[in-house]
């Protein structure tokens, strides 16, 4: 079991790791700041190439620039032949703040994927979390 206490320290029963909190303000520069295209990927969706971040390196990305993030899935539904979750992304501030961003990202069941639908909806849900902190955002065509 993991457990964080107040100063930024996650522990289990043998090991420790430190972090150090960063003021909002600054994190949230941080978050905003592009994704460098080395770290994109591109895939067709029928006649369009997307490019877009994998969930693996938007959670590098929160460990770097949001030190202490915790991804949180809330609810995994199954409506109308799809996989709906509905996810929250938190980030712990040195000012004390703790950032909320909840998202929702939906699969149908019957996808070309060879992933479940409910991996594939997490993680579209981790990405869409992270944009509206501000983590790859410009990929979105906003």
């Amino acid at each position: 079991m993991l457990k964080t206490s107040g100063n930024g320290t996650q522990a289990t029963a043998s090991t420790a790791i430190k972090f150090a909190l960063r003021p909002t303000a600054e994190t949230l520069a941080d978050l905003s700041r592009p994704i460098d295209p080395r770290h994109l990927k591109t895939r067709k969706q029928g006649t369009t190439t997307l490019t877009y971040c994998p969930w693996n390196t938007i959670a590098r990305h929160l460990h770097h620039r949001a030190p202490g993030w915790c991804w949180e899935v809330q609810s995994v539904q199954e409506v109308g032949g799809s996989v709906v979750v509905t996810g929250r992304l938190t980030i712990p501030t040195a000012d004390g703040d703790l950032l909320h961003y909840s998202a929702v990202a939906s699969e149908p069941l019957e996808s070309a994927s060879k992933a479940p639908a409910a991996e594939v909806a997490a993680s579209s849900c981790l990405r869409r979390a992270a944009a509206l902190a501000g983590l790859g955002l410009e990929l979105w065509g906003l």
